[in-house]
């Protein structure tokens, strides 16, 4: 049972987000509101473990290759688009994450076929980082919005943007892992075109 901890985590988050998306969206509640936060941070907890377990435990299985890096999609895509829906994220950041995803996940789809590997993102972490900060604010705005008496506040975070300073950070950070992405892999790409050339 421990040894399939990591995969259990991994399918718990897939399995999880549509949850977290029918909360948001479905629902106007502060409580709702709230256990959908609380899904949303658990979700996000086993991002960080279920990798971390299959290392320590050295079970790192090709099926958690596969799959924890198409869960944290689901995850972060599903968020951004409901995040987009409720009317907190601009429509032009979830499109850059989404599309960004969809290159990558081709780009590596395209190597695994040939028995290649994909060059790694320096900077992948950082793209990750603002993701989830942009994520956790916007949840954080969601649920400011049902207190009267917070309503100076949020005012404040919208006159001086500071929501939306974070929000342009992780999209531009988003598109730049994109392009680096392309960069680095950039000898698979010239032998794929002159292959279909």
């Amino acid at each position: 049972m421990i040894h399939n901890l990591p995969n259990i985590l991994t399918i718990f988050r897939i399995v999880i987000t549509p949850l977290i998306v029918w909360l948001l969206i479905g629902f106007d509640g502060l409580f709702i509101h709230m256990v959908a936060f609380v899904l949303f941070l658990i979700a996000s907890l086993t991002d960080y473990f279920d990798g971390m377990i299959a290392r320590k435990l050295q079970v790192v299985s090709e099926f958690g290759k596969f799959m924890d890096p198409l869960a944290d999609k689901i995850l972060v895509n599903s968020t951004f688009i409901t995040l987009n829906i409720v009317g907190v994220m601009p429509v032009w950041i979830t499109a850059v994450v989404i599309l960004r995803d969809m290159l990558v996940t081709l780009m590596r789809w395209a190597m695994l076929s040939t028995g290649e590997s994909m060059n790694t993102s320096q900077v992948a972490k950082w793209k990750t980082a603002f993701q989830y900060v942009s994520m956790y604010a916007g949840l954080v705005f969601i649920l400011m919005g049902h207190f009267e008496y917070l309503d100076t506040t949020v005012a404040w975070l919208e006159e001086w943007f500071v929501t939306e300073t974070i929000f342009t950070l992780t999209g531009l950070v988003t598109a730049y892992t994109g392009f680096d992405y392309i960069w680095v892999n950039r000898a698979f790409l010239k032998s794929l075109l002159k292959a279909n050339g």
